[in-house]
């Protein structure tokens, strides 16, 4: 039986790694701020897109309902539009077009390192493949939960669908 990682450790998880880039990239350019914002917006904040979701969904915020994961059990989609590997290359691309303008290019390796460490990280806290962090996989499935998680995944959320729909249908107006 695999079991989830609690929310609290997970996003902790993803804090630590974060200042552990923005450490790792101060110790290298000495540029402590720019290094550490960038390695928490990369690392940590990228996981904004789920509360985006969870407003997009519901037009509204519930802690507890987004702690639960029920934007994506309401909508059955996943579109975690910064979660994805597509991004590595580009900002990496940018960063050496940008080579010239030194901490700008810096910035944006850092939030690029720090993305892919977050995704990496992702792929074993939550025991997808790989190629669910990949926007075109996802968009080429319509995003569509049922096409792109493993059935154990799936399974588990039906019954947690069961368990929570009358609060979710309040959440949703329904």
């Amino acid at each position: 039986m695999i079991y989830p990682v609690p929310l609290p450790i997970h996003l902790s998880i993803h804090f630590v790694l974060a200042l552990l880039v923005g450490y790792l990239a101060y110790r290298r350019t000495k540029l402590f701020w720019l290094s550490m914002i960038a390695g928490v917006l990369g690392g940590f904040l990228i996981d904004v897109d789920h509360i985006l979701e969870y407003i997009i969904v519901f037009h509204r915020f519930s802690f507890f309902g987004f702690t639960k994961g029920w934007q994506f059990l309401w909508s059955g989609r996943s579109y975690l539009i910064f979660h994805a590997w597509e991004y590595l290359p580009i900002l990496l691309g940018a960063a050496y077009l940008l080579r010239r303008r030194r901490k700008v290019a810096i910035f944006i390796a850092v939030l690029a390192i720090a993305g892919f460490v977050h995704l990496v990280s992702d792929v074993f806290i939550n025991q997808y493949p790989v190629k669910f962090y990949s926007i075109t996989y996802r968009l080429s499935r319509d995003f569509q939960a049922s096409e792109l998680l493993p059935e154990r995944n799936l399974l588990k959320n039906q019954a947690e669908y069961q368990e929570w729909y009358p609060e979710m249908a309040r959440e949703a107006g329904k």
